[in-house]
């Protein structure tokens, strides 16, 4: 070799054996852990972090791909500059036998300080013990916080640091977040747990404590067989897991597999949650839903991702019967709810407490005394929180005590958007008739508006009501007395309100109700009774009832800023006709309608007088004219005094054949505000008829 060319390699040698050396020296660094880094590392984060940080006496350090680092202690104490008082003082973390990794993206990110609203990323975090305090204040500020956050940083919520695994077999946390409105004390144990789970005993997992939300306390208990850790990215692992949370009469239970119990990845298995209302639960989850009496929830909970699901659902809510499949979407900015509402049989009643309706354990206060229209504000923003889109397909809904019949089914389309809530495309069936039409709720005003635009066609009364004619002189072949009144009932009801509270709302209600009766009767002695046809009521009394056929029944009543008056309200019978006039305040809950009879045959005995229905919604009251009634029995007295037999006179009724020519003024009524065969519907059918209304047509077929 040429003296040269050995000259060259000398000089090569050097640097790369000195490159040999660090390449060597690094791995053996590597392998041993960086012993040395320990006070350095210490001194530069506590520098760098502006608060004191601390390692145990066994310190090992990987440097390669990430940094991961293997402590026998770890502490991290309050911020440099926060005073003893404050707040976010104390110990963020106190630890032992600690694995800690954190990819480099995360420390060039704490190193520029970028934007706090960018969380840091964990790859992991395990713990033999622990203590760890995490709080932040309403403003902003935070004790998890690694970098002193600029003014403008101040102002918006920080967001959690992100850690794929978190593993802790012994700690005690303490969550205190302002603006989250969450509290938690929470005890974690891997070793207690492996008694507390199921199936395999050598690991486990148990956590338990006490937390309160939105100022409403609970308590929780979660276990778990198997290796479980608290946050995991990973789903692939799943173990078997149990959860209990109670507060006050509210309670939740789930028995299942997870693969993480803070963010519930991959969470599957079976659900039970009950309290008092629908509305207090969904506050502290996040969702818009109704006030309610008492309720009880069982389904088959799952979550993937930012979904949650809810299978074969079953609800009881007071004496209803509901279920379903439901699915909440979380990814969007605004939660998105959907699903299919079912159920066996829904008692409407059950709803009235989300309408301010006082029930135990609803919180709705009673209205005040001598009302019955509940003043308890509805909770309009929540309808801004959550957005959604459920089918309703009910099987029946019972409306009362006072009909026979429920309607079977109830369906309808609700939709919540932007908070306006819309049930659309309403079916309702009963007694061989059907409702139809629509319902809104614009809550984006200052003063929400409420619409109803609702049709009803070919009820058949007699079947849908309750009351039974026990004077009837007919007995049906089933053994029971008929009804008292009989024939197809049909209406249109288009009204709008405003207001935040049932009481505002109808207070404020303007728009029309129509209805009428086809091919109808009516009991005979109600007509007598409501003319104080003494004679006639006798002898119906003694002979039986019998119904009379309504030539007419209408119903045309206008509303305006909550006051109701009948613009028309005639029943028309071979024997009398009856009017309905007065009007009903909704906003003052008075009563001052007038039902006058004008008789169409002649009757020897008779007290003629208007019924006057007044007072109160609380207490109505029934009362005649005393005038007219008066002057008859002066009259008959007087002429008394003459002979027994005059003082029939003044009793005497020769009856007005032109009394049904006020129904005949309601049909035109009728017919002008909603077309020829509105007034039409209201007759009995003639041959002649060829255009019978809708509700005389074969009803559609139900929407599945």
């Amino acid at each position: 070799m040429k003296p040269q060319t050995r000259k060259r390699l000398r000089i090569a040698a050097w640097p790369l054996g000195i490159l040999s050396v660090l390449v060597v020296g690094v791995v053996v660094c590597e392998l041993i852990g960086w012993p040395f880094l320990k006070s350095p590392l210490q001194n530069t984060l506590t520098q760098r972090l502006e608060r004191p940080v601390e390692f145990g006496g066994q310190f090992k350090l990987k440097l390669f791909g990430s940094i991961r680092l293997d402590t026998s202690a770890f502490r991290i104490g309050p911020h440099n500059d926060l005073p003893a008082e404050s707040p976010l003082g104390g110990d963020l973390v106190k630890a032992g036998i600690v694995h800690l990794e954190i990819p480099y993206s995360t420390v060039w990110q704490a190193m520029r300080k970028q934007s706090q609203q960018q969380p840091l990323r964990i790859t992991s975090l395990r713990f033999s013990e622990i203590d760890a305090v995490l709080k932040r204040t309403a403003d902003g500020r935070a004790n998890w916080i690694f970098t002193k956050p600029t003014p403008e940083e101040t102002k918006q919520p920080t967001p959690l640091p992100i850690v794929d695994e978190l593993v802790v077999e012994r700690g005690h946390l303490i969550f205190d977040d302002a603006i989250l409105k969450t509290a938690l004390d929470a005890n974690v144990s891997t070793h207690e747990g492996a008694q507390a789970g199921r199936g395999n005993a050598s690991s486990g997992l148990l956590v338990q404590g006490q937390g309160q939300r939105e100022e409403r306390p609970f308590e929780f208990h979660i276990t778990s067989s198997g290796v479980l850790p608290l946050v995991a990215r990973d789903a692939s692992s799943v173990v078997p897991i149990t959860i209990r949370l109670s507060s006050g009469e509210s309670k939740f239970s789930f028995d299942g597999s997870g693969a993480d119990l803070l963010s519930f990845q991959a969470i599957s298995g079976e659900a039970t949650l009950s309290g008092l209302s629908l509305a207090k639960v969904g506050d502290v989850l996040g969702l818009t839903l109704p006030t309610t009496e008492a309720f009880t929830l069982k389904g088959r909970l799952s979550k993937a991702g930012q979904v949650w699901s809810l299978r074969q659902a079953v609800l009881g809510v007071g004496d209803s019967h509901l279920g379903g499949d439901f699915t909440v979407d979380r990814r969007p900015e605004v939660p998105l709810l959907t699903g299919e509402l079912t159920g066996s049989r829904l008692i409407l009643a059950d709803l009235l407490p989300a309408f301010g309706v006082a029930r135990p354990g609803t919180g709705n206060p009673k209205p005040p005394s001598g009302q019955v229209v509940p003043e308890k504000e509805f909770d309009i923003p929540s309808l801004r929180t959550m957005d959604a889109d459920v089918k309703v397909r009910l099987q029946r809904a019972d409306l009362g005590n006072l009909f026979r019949q429920p309607l079977a089914p109830l369906e309808g389309d609700l939709s919540l958007k932007t908070g306006v809530l819309r049930l659309t495309n309403v079916l309702a069936r009963a007694a061989g008739g059907e409702v139809s039409g629509s319902l809104g709720l614009d809550g984006t005003q200052d003063n929400p508006l409420w619409t109803v635009d609702l049709r009803w066609a070919g009820i058949e009364l007699e079947q849908w009501l309750r009351p039974r004619n026990t004077t009837s002189q007919s007995t049906k072949p089933s053994g029971e007395k008929p009804g008292y009144v009989s024939g197809k009932l049909g209406g249109h009801a288009k009204l709008e309100a405003r207001g935040k509270s049932t009481q505002k709302m109808i207070a404020s209600t303007d728009g029309t109700v129509q209805a009428w009766v086809r091919d109808g009767t009516i009991s005979h002695l109600v007509i007598e009774a409501v003319g104080l046809d003494i004679a006639q009521g006798l002898g119906l009394l003694v002979v039986g009832d019998n119904p009379l056929p309504m030539y007419c029944a209408v119903m045309k009543v206008d509303a305006q800023d909550g006051k109701l008056t009948p613009e028309a309200a005639i029943i028309d019978t071979k024997d009398s006709t009856l009017f309905i006039e007065g009007s009903v305040s909704l906003a003052d809950e008075q009563l001052a309608l007038k039902v006058t009879s004008k008789p169409k045959d002649i009757s020897p005995a008779t007290l003629r007088s208007p019924l006057r229905v007044e007072g109160s919604f609380a207490k109505p009251k029934l009362a005649l004219e005393k005038k007219p009634i008066a002057g008859k029995v002066l009259a008959a007295i007087a002429l008394g005094v003459i002979h027994p037999l005059a003082a029939l006179i003044p009793l005497f009724d020769a009856g007005d054949n032109d009394a049904a020519g006020g129904c005949q003024r309601a049909l035109r009524q009728l017919r002008d505000a909603d077309g020829p065969a509105t007034a039409r519907a209201s007759q009995a059918p003639k041959a002649s008829d060829k255009n019978l209304p809708a509700e005389n047509a074969p009803a559609p077929t139900t929407k599945k």
